[in-house]
């Protein structure tokens, strides 16, 4: 069945190898037995609903978004030399 479905599709597909925990694979293995596709098919249709969100953002809302930190931290009182705090930060490292 594998070679078959791969062969149909030859130069459209690249493989990979991913780990996922045991917990994904039981529920993987549920979802494509409902949805009578294959665990890949699956893997595919959530890798492009991830990416297409990722696309999603401009560069625009990036900045909308990097402008609403800038402050963020102003009212607090352990950072008014933020030299001296990353220093405190890496003492004991270093």
């Amino acid at each position: 069945m594998y070679n078959l479905y791969i062969m149909q599709q030859p130069s459209t597909l690249a493989r990979t190898q991913i780990y996922l925990t045991q917990s994904q694979q039981v529920r993987l293995a549920d979802a494509s037995r409902r949805a009578a596709v294959t665990k890949s098919e699956l893997i595919r249709l959530a890798v492009d609903q991830f990416l297409d969100q990722q696309a999603t953002t401009s560069p625009a809302s990036k900045a909308q978004r990097l402008a609403g930190l800038a402050g963020l931290w102003a009212d607090r009182d352990d950072m008014a030399d933020p030299g001296a705090y990353v220093r405190t930060l890496r003492m004991p490292r270093f």
